[in-house]
C-alpha cells in the first residue's frame, strides 16, 4: 500500500519520451475538440452567435493561461508522471459531467435575465476547470521530458510541435468528420473516456495499480450517472420515438404520444405538434393565434413569409381554405425541412416554397415583397441574436409591403422578471415598425415565461380586445398614455424638488 502511494516506476529512455509525446498529442487534440464541441453544445440554447463563440474562445484562453501557469509551478515542485496522470484523469471526469449540466445551467442563467452574458457564465462553469487541467499538461510534459536530455530547446520545441499538431488534428477531425457522423454529447462523453483511460494507462505503466483501478471505477460511475441524467431524458416518458437524428444544427427527435406527433430539438422542448388524424389542426395555442391574427389583420394576404419552419404547423393551417396564397418558408436546417415533409405531412405544392438557409441571408437576397411575415425561429428558448437586431428589422421592413404586418412568436413576459427580452425586442422592432399589438397565447403566468404573439405594422392597427379568444395583453395607446402621464408626473415632482433645493 505504502509503496503504491509514494513510489513511481516509469518506463526508461525512449519509451518514456514516446509516452510523453502520446500524452501531449492526445491532450492537445482533446482540448481543441472540446472547444469546438462546446460551441456546438451551447448554440441550441443561445444561438450560433458571436456571443457564444466569443465566450467559448475567451474561457478556453483563460483556462489555458491558468493551466500553463499552475502546471509550471506544480511541475517544478512535484515532477512526477503520477501527478500528470492525475490532472488528466480529473480533466476527463469533469468532461463527462458537461452534457447533463449544460441544459440545467443554460435554463437557470437565462431565467436570471443575464442576456448575452449568460453564455459567458455557462461557458465558465462547464469548460474552465477541465480546460485548466488540460492546459497543465504542456508545461508538465516539458518538465518531465527535459530531464531525459541536455538538448533543452530541441526537446521543448518537439513537445510543443506535437501538442500543436494534436490541436490541429482535433479541430479538423471534430469539425469535418466527427460532428457530422456522431452526436455532440456522445463525442464529449468519448473525450472524457479517452482522457480518463489515458490517465489509467499511465498509472498502469508506472505500476500504480490501485490508482489505475480507482480512476477506471470513478469513470464508470460518473459516466453512468451522466448518461442516465434526467436532463438527457425525453420530456415525455411515454413518447414512442419515430425518428432521431443529429444534424449540423440540432438534435432532432420525432415521437408519438397516442394520436399526437411531436417534434423536439436538443433541449427536448416541444417545438411542433400534429394530430395524426387531422394533420392541419393546431396543437399549440400560439400557432393558432398566429393563424387567427394573420386572418384578422390581413385577410386579403396573398404572399406570406415564414422564418423558422419547425414541423410546418403554421403553413399547413394557413393553406386550409386559402390555396391561392403563396408561401415562402425559410429554415436554416435542411434536416428539419426533410422531417416536416416526411413526418408532419407538410404539403408539396407549387406555391409553397422552402429554403434551407439563414433567415437574415434570405432577406438580403429576397426577390419579392410579402403581405405577412412571420418570425418563429426559436431554438429552445432563444431567438438567434442576429434575428433581433435593428439591422434585421430594417431588412424585414424592406421586404414587407407598406401595408403589411409582421407576426413574432415571443417567449417572454410583458411585465416582471421575465419581461426584459420582450421589452428589448419591442424597442428594437419599433425602429422599422411603429405600430404594435400584443396578444397572450395562453393563461398568463406572471412569475414565468409565456408565449406571446407580437403584431407589428407601419400602418395603424385595430385594437380588438381579443382575437379568437386570445386576449390582448395591453393596448398600445394605454401604454403611451400611461408613459406620458408618468413623464409629466416625474417632471412636475422633479421641478418642484429642484426649486425647493435652490431656495434652501
Amino acid at each position: 500500500m505504502k509503496r503504491d502511494a509514494n513510489k513511481t516506476t516509469r518506463p526508461a529512455g525512449a519509451l518514456y519520451i514516446w509516452m510523453l509525446y502520446v500524452i501531449a498529442v492526445t491532450c492537445g487534440a482533446a482540448l481543441m475538440a472540446l472547444e469546438i464541441l462546446g460551441g456546438r453544445l451551447l448554440s441550441p440554447f443561445f444561438g450560433a452567435s458571436v456571443y457564444v463563440w466569443g465566450s467559448i474562445i475567451s474561457i478556453f484562453l483563460i483556462a489555458l493561461s491558468s493551466g500553463y501557469y499552475v502546471g509550471g509551478i506544480v511541475a517544478d515542485r512535484k515532477p512526477s508522471v503520477a501527478y500528470l496522470a492525475a490532472f488528466i484523469a480529473i480533466a476527463g471526469l469533469l468532461t463527462l459531467i458537461i452534457p447533463p449540466l449544460a441544459p440545467v445551467f443554460s435554463r437557470y442563467f437565462f431565467s436570471l435575465g443575464l442576456g448575452n452574458y449568460a453564455v459567458l457564465v455557462v461557458s465558465m462553469l462547464l469548460f474552465c476547470l477541465p480546460s485548466i487541467g488540460l492546459g497543465m499538461v504542456s508545461p508538465y510534459v516539458v518538465k518531465l521530458g527535459v530531464g531525459e536530455t541536455d538538448r533543452l530547446g530541441n526537446t521543448v520545441g518537439k513537445f510543443y510541435a506535437v501538442s500543436t499538431f494534436g490541436s490541429i488534428f482535433g479541430t479538423l477531425a471534430t469539425t469535418f468528420v466527427l460532428i457530422p457522423l456522431f452526436g455532440v454529447k456522445e463525442l464529449i462523453f468519448t473525450l472524457g473516456v479517452i482522457l480518463v483511460s489515458l490517465a489509467g494507462l499511465v498509472f498502469i505503466g508506472s505500476r500504480l495499480w490501485m490508482r489505475a483501478g480507482a480512476v477506471f471505477a470513478l469513470m464508470a460511475v460518473v459516466l453512468a450517472v451522466s448518461m442516465t441524467s434526467p436532463t438527457l431524458a425525453l420530456s415525455m416518458q411515454n413518447l414512442e420515438m419515430v425518428y432521431t437524428h443529429e444534424s449540423m444544427y440540432n438534435d432532432i427527435f420525432v415521437g408519438d404520444y397516442g394520436d399526437t406527433r411531436y417534434l423536439m430539438f436538443t433541449e427536448k422542448l416541444l417545438q411542433s405538434g400534429m394530430n395524426k388524424r387531422d394533420p392541419n389542426a393546431h396543437i399549440f395555442n400560439y400557432t393558432h393565434l398566429i393563424d387567427e391574427a394573420s386572418a384578422y389583420y390581413k385577410p386579403e394576404a396573398k404572399d406570406i413569409l415564414l422564418i423558422g419552419l419547425g414541423g410546418g404547423s403554421i403553413p399547413k393551417a394557413l393553406h386550409v381554405g386559402r390555396e391561392d396564397i403563396s408561401f415562402d418558408a425559410v429554415e436554416i436546417d435542411p434536416a428539419v425541412i426533410r422531417v416536416a415533409y416526411d413526418y408532419f405531412d407538410m404539403p408539396k405544392l407549387p406555391n409553397f416554397r422552402t429554403f434551407a438557409m439563414d433567415g437574415r441571408m434570405f432577406l438580403q437576397g429576397a426577390e419579392r415583397e410579402y403581405d405577412v411575415a412571420i418570425l418563429d425561429a426559436y431554438n429552445s428558448l432563444f431567438i438567434p441574436h442576429h434575428l433581433t437586431t435593428e439591422e434585421f428589422f430594417d431588412e424585414l421592413a424592406a421586404v414587407v409591403r407598406p401595408e403589411g404586418i409582421v407576426l413574432i412568436n415571443v417567449i417572454s413576459n410583458p411585465d416582471g422578471n421575465y419581461s426584459k427580452f420582450f421589452k428589448s425586442l419591442l424597442r428594437t422592432a419599433q425602429t422599422g415598425f411603429s405600430e404594435w399589438r400584443l396578444f397572450l397565447a395562453e393563461e398568463a403566468n406572471p412569475d414565468g415565461l409565456n408565449n406571446l404573439v407580437l403584431v407589428l405594422s407601419r400602418k395603424a392597427l385595430d385594437s380588438p380586445g381579443q382575437i379568437a379568444g386570445y386576449g390582448a395583453v395591453r393596448d398600445q395607446w394605454v401604454t403611451i398614455i400611461v408613459s406620458v402621464g408618468l413623464a409629466y408626473l416625474w417632471g412636475s415632482v422633479g421641478s418642484h424638488t429642484i426649486r425647493m433645493l435652490i431656495w434652501r
